[in-house]
């Protein structure tokens, strides 16, 4: 019985150095997540007080960014360097999929994956932009800055990130432990929608994140143990 070749153009050199490539996601699932982490130190050093949250009065915003620059920036320079390895998580994952039947999930994940990307760095510059003018902007200035600050940030970049780890998880190769974990990861994520009409669903977003987080770790390992199998095979 003749059988048919599905891998894509090029796949026998993905799979080259299936262990390098394994190492590689998970150095770059540890560092989205301890790049992100590192804002919990760089704040407390660096800034005089504690950032205001998203809906504290806009005055009180506006003297913080104005006192703690540096603080903002290096907050906004940890958390593009995080998503800078989400992105590299993202790309060698789609690496991994070396079969036609994988491809077609891992590119609808991989879309997801860079808008979440995209969208951290977005509030991550305007970040940057509070502190440059919150010395001298006007109070509505610095609400709508502060306002797209975080949902950003926050709601729109977890709620993508929710989405990628769905999608992620569908990818033929995943065992049920790592996409019943993208379920229980994904929920909080999209429920972070809530946090746009309702402050305290904020909650959502961090829990969201946290186990999205956790996920991209899981599934790093996952891949690189069944690569190392395929490598002794």
């Amino acid at each position: 019985m003749t059988t048919h070749d599905t891998r894509r153009p090029g796949a026998a050199a993905s799979t080259t150095r299936p262990t390098t490539t394994g190492l590689q996601l998970l150095l770059t699932a540890l560092g989205f997540v301890l790049l992100y982490l590192g804002n919990d130190f760089v704040v407390p050093n660096l800034a005089s007080s504690a950032l205001p949250l998203p809906n504290a009065p806009a005055e009180e915003v506006r003297a913080w960014f104005a006192e703690n620059q540096l603080a903002a920036v290096m907050t906004g320079v940890c958390q593009v360097l995080s998503v800078a390895c989400l992105a590299g998580f993202v790309a060698l994952l789609g690496r991994t999929a070396v079969t036609a039947g994988i491809a077609w999930p891992a590119n609808r994940a991989r879309a997801w994956g860079f808008a979440a990307v995209a969208l951290m760095v977005l509030a991550s510059v305007l970040s940057g932009l509070l502190a440059a003018l919150a010395p001298s902007a006007s109070v509505d200035t610095v609400t709508l800055l502060r306002t797209a600050n975080f949902v950003a940030g926050g709601t729109a970049h977890v709620l993508a990130l929710g989405v990628f780890v769905l999608l992620a998880a569908r990818m033929p190769g995943f065992g049920r432990p790592i996409r019943v974990l993208a379920y229980i990861a994904a929920v909080p994520a999209l429920l972070s929608v809530v946090s746009l009409v309702w402050f305290e669903g904020a909650a959502f977003i961090l829990l969201g994140r946290l186990l999205c987080m956790v996920w991209t770790i899981s599934a790093a390992v996952s891949v690189t143990r069944q690569l190392s199998r395929t490598t002794r095979a």
